[in-house]
């Protein structure tokens, strides 16, 4: 009863968002920054060679622009995950039924998370399919593993804000205050924080080189920073942040085994699985421990 009460939770859930038009307008949004960013990349990759002995379809995937917009997905899909029910009085009517609380924030999650996973293949599926329509590029079975690979990667990068989402979403009073934190949140994450680690690095030390080791110690601090490595091999995609050139340009360097890849990145591997399941469990704490009255 309480599997099957989690599973309806997360059904309505999903199709809640699916049937939500400023949803629908992020998602098409996001469809077409994938698309447009791969198209420009592949052309430049395809009528430069500089992709030089790694692989066209590979080097054509614009990691960095799936990087700062594919958390906006997570934070669409959690951001009022919790404080919407709230401020309806959903949740007092849903604890009138045999539920209890962990069902409710279980079925959110469960139902959330299954989305995210289907917006991410769709959007790799998009990015593949452009270059091989538009570019005729090769596939084989080394960039299926791999695209396989950064699928996962992303898919647990985009879970870690929604954990963050559906924290704030516990801890505010309304949508607008949980929706302005969490975008605050992915501008500092995915937009700022290479810049302003350097600038106060340089300040504090006087140090300004890129390959200053206190300032990659600090980037541990960040999602971005673990998903830049075990995919590319650099230490920051964001804004003005640390641009070194990697030895191996992580999962999507061919002239690297997979399992070189895997073991060279791993700590960055555990971090980006384990962020998104200790998030989630203190997601479960703060709603356990929330008043939702209203």
């Amino acid at each position: 009863m309480k599997n099957n009460n989690v599973l309806v939770l997360a059904q309505k859930e999903a199709a809640d968002h699916l049937q939500d038009d400023g949803f629908l307008v992020l998602l098409a949004t996001y469809t077409v920054i994938v698309f447009a960013s791969t198209y420009m990349l592949g052309s430049v990759m395809v009528g430069s060679m500089a992709y030089g002995n790694n692989s066209v379809l590979l080097s054509s995937i614009h990691v960095k622009m799936i990087s700062q917009f594919t958390p906006l997905v997570g934070i669409a899909l959690g951001f009022d995950a919790v404080v919407r029910e709230q401020k309806s009085g959903s949740l007092n009517v849903l604890l009138t039924h045999p539920l209890f609380r962990d069902n409710i924030l279980a079925g959110k999650l469960l139902g959330s998370t299954l989305l995210v996973a289907a917006i991410i293949v769709f959007s790799v599926f998009v990015s593949v399919g452009t270059l091989l329509i538009f570019y005729g590029v090769e596939i084989g079975y080394t960039e299926l593993i791999r695209i396989a690979v950064f699928t996962i990667f992303t898919f647990f990068y985009a879970v870690t804000f929604l954990g963050i989402a559906v924290l704030i979403s516990t801890i505010v009073k309304n949508s607008t205050d949980s929706l302005t934190c969490n975008i605050i949140v992915w501008i500092f994450i995915c937009i700022l924080l290479g810049a302003i680690i350097k600038t106060v690095v340089a300040i504090l030390t006087g140090q300004t080189s890129n390959e200053d080791l206190l300032i990659t110690q600090l980037l541990n601090i960040s999602p971005l920073h673990h998903y830049a490595e075990a995919v590319t091999g650099r230490a920051d995609l964001s804004f003005m942040g640390v641009n070194v050139e990697p030895t191996i340009r992580g999962i999507f360097d061919t002239e690297y085994t997979l399992t070189q890849c895997l073991r060279e990145f791993w700590m960055n591997i555990v971090v980006l699985i384990m962020t998104p399941v200790i998030l989630f469990v203190i997601d479960f704490i703060a709603f356990l421990r929330k008043d939702i009255t209203l």
